[in-house]
């Protein structure tokens, strides 16, 4: 669609009359006097009853302080609209903050603690439009990826590392236990998806893998996506997990479970799965060294700790 086809549309549909269109790579931006809004096209999965059932669920995040891009309703009461060609989109809000620096650590402690309060607020019990694969079922095809790559040509350093960080994979996935009962997660919680707002008050945007999951799922994933990007000392480290586990209210037994499922070599897998996707892995081996760095590096001090809470 061009800028006017997106002005018409969200005009019918919504009653907005919109003063600019803004295209932002793959969504367009909406400005309507002193509102904004971000229209997204909707994905095969994304149906009336999934962004409905995200609806309801994000409705909850306000009473626990954490403000989330909602999908809104037309005004024909449907959560989606067609542009008449056989596309669908959708409106939400455009949340006025910018990216979360998770090099300060006062910012990535409240994204934290706002993950798991977060939590918290969406209610028990997975409505079957936002059912999911788990974190155990995306751990074994992370799995099944390793297996895949074992004879990617690599230097022998790389190789020992990936070696290394394949037993310590089998080793966290061997131990699961399902026990929790599933939370609604973000599932794809990293920096450029949170957004700091006026005040320090933090917003979570792109919920299109989101769904009901292991609650350990979105601390694990991202602690790992803080670790990658910003060195850490042990005692930063373990602040972020512990920062976590206070606001969900976690027991002793239940952070010691979550700390064991956080060996799970996040970083490294990820940087995997990019440089298999890419169709070239050789080319991306300089990001996969990088990255298995960094997790050897996180997997010491996590180790470490570790130790502690386990005697």
């Amino acid at each position: 669609m061009d800028a006017g086809e997106v002005a018409d549309l969200v005009r019918s549909a919504y009653g907005i009359e919109a003063d600019a269109i803004v295209h932002k790579r793959t969504v367009w931006g909406v400005v309507a006097g002193a509102s904004r809004y971000i229209l997204k096209r909707a994905r095969p999965k994304d149906s009336e009853e999934r962004l409905r059932a995200l609806a309801d669920v994000l409705g909850h995040y306000p009473r626990q302080g954490v403000s989330a891009a909602s999908p809104l309703e037309t005004l024909r009461g449907t959560m989606r609209v067609s542009d008449g060609r056989g596309a669908w989109y959708y409106l939400q809000p455009w949340l006025e903050g910018r990216h979360v620096d998770a090099s300060d650590e006062s910012e990535r402690l409240a994204v934290t603690r706002a993950l798991a309060r977060a939590q918290r607020a969406a209610p028990i019990g997975a409505p079957r439009a936002l059912q999911t694969a788990t974190l155990r079922d995306k751990w074994r095809a992370k799995l099944q990826l390793l297996e895949r790559l074992s004879a990617m040509p690599v230097e022998s350093d790389v190789a020992e590392s990936l070696q290394r960080i394949a037993t310590r994979a089998r080793a966290v996935y061997a131990s699961y236990e399902e026990a929790r009962p599933l939370a609604f997660c973000h599932r794809d919680l990293a920096p450029h998806n949170v957004l700091i707002g006026p005040g320090g008050s933090v917003m979570f945007i792109d919920f299109d893998h989101a769904g009901y999951d292991d609650p350990f799922s979105d601390p694990i994933q991202w602690v790992s996506h803080v670790a990658y990007l910003v060195p850490l000392s042990p005692d930063a480290y373990r602040r972020l997990w512990l920062a976590y586990a206070q606001a969900a209210e976690l027991d002793d037994d239940e952070l010691l479970s979550l700390a064991r499922l956080g060996t799970w070599p996040d970083i490294a897998l990820r940087a995997l799965a990019e440089a298999f996707r890419a169709g070239d892995p050789e080319r991306r081996t300089w990001r996969l060294r990088y990255a298995l760095r960094c997790e050897e590096d996180r997997a010491r001090v996590h180790d470490a700790w570790l130790r502690e809470l386990e005697t």
